[in-house]
């Protein structure tokens, strides 16, 4: 079955192909065009700090938020980040639209062209943006950012204005469908969850992150431990037809007369885990009802004597 989160953000990038010109072609995102518009109006280059705290005061406080599906950011070192931002301008510097030198970036002239094609009202916002904070210094931009956002100091190795917060355990669930990985990421990080328990069985997306390997990598990076149990997850050959009326809840039946009982060790081992440290079941779906993870929160929940919390992350 198709990542329902590719079909969900599809609708972000534009109806123009890749600048002609460039080695591979390709469509591009309107979020990728709204980082090019934000260099051009500062002259052309500019180092990945400005870009980043910009581009997330472009989503925070301007009316275009960046326009549709516009980067999402978590708390890291230096203040709000985003590992998404960072992972495609690689990939617009591998396509020419970007040179990366000496921790800043500069357009190329096919960057120039794509740059131009931001949406209007992003345009307005990224020239008040750049305007606002082009002349402060390092640390005035600091001090903005963070006096006004204070969420994103919590993993700061500069100073942090807030805690970050620990959930009361219980058995967590949470999906990233409609998310990017910095936002679901985030989501984790203000619920108080401080592991993360991977139940797909093949873990696997096409949206950046959502790698197995890349998301313990993240993970690692903000403090968040991440477990995979592929046993008690649901093999991609019986995910199939989902949609059509009656199939998915057959399914999850099935599950449960056959995982969820020949699984007990695996289920032991997830209870003993959301009773030690607040932990969230992870799969793909947004809504916990169209997901295996609530069919197997329940015996985790009986196991461990806990509750259940379906975590509603937010975009």
């Amino acid at each position: 079955m198709p990542d329902r989160i590719t079909q969900c953000l599809d609708f972000n990038r534009t109806d123009d192909p890749a600048v002609e010109g460039t080695p591979k072609a390709r469509r591009m995102f309107h979020r990728q065009r709204a980082i090019l518009s934000l260099i051009h109006e500062a002259g052309g280059t500019i180092s990945h700090f400005s870009v980043t705290k910009w581009a997330f005061l472009l989503r925070e406080e301007c009316p275009s938020r960046g326009g549709s599906a516009f980067y999402q950011f978590l708390p890291y070192k230096y203040g709000p980040f985003s590992f998404c931002l960072f992972q495609e301008a690689s990939a617009l510097a591998r396509d020419g639209l970007l040179r990366d030198q000496d921790q800043k970036w500069s357009l190329t002239r096919n960057g120039l062209v794509a740059a131009r094609k931001v949406q209007p009202k992003v345009h307005d916002d990224v020239r008040r943006i750049v305007r606002a904070h082009a002349r402060k210094s390092r640390n005035a931009l600091i001090d903005y950012v963070y006096e006004r956002h204070p969420w994103y100091t919590v993993n700061s190795e500069i100073r942090q204005l807030e805690t970050r917060p620990k959930a009361k355990v219980a058995v967590y669930t949470a999906g990233y469908e409609g998310l990017l990985v910095d936002g679901f990421l985030d989501g984790l990080l203000r619920a108080g969850i401080r592991c993360l328990i991977d139940v797909r069985n093949n873990p696997i997306s096409r949206r950046y992150g959502f790698h197995k390997t890349t998301l313990c990598r993240l993970c690692g990076k903000i403090g968040i431990e991440y477990i995979h149990f592929p046993q008690i997850g649901i093999e991609s050959k019986d995910r199939k037809d989902l949609d059509r009326v009656g199939v998915r809840d057959a399914l999850f039946d099935e599950y449960a007369r056959t995982t969820l009982r020949t699984e007990t060790e695996s289920i032991k081992a997830v209870a003993r885990l959301v009773r030690s440290v607040p932990s969230a079941l992870m799969c793909m779906e947004a809504h916990p009802c169209d997901c295996h993870r609530s069919r197997l929160a329940k015996p985790v929940a009986t196991r461990a004597r806990l509750p259940i919390r379906h975590l509603e992350l937010q975009p």
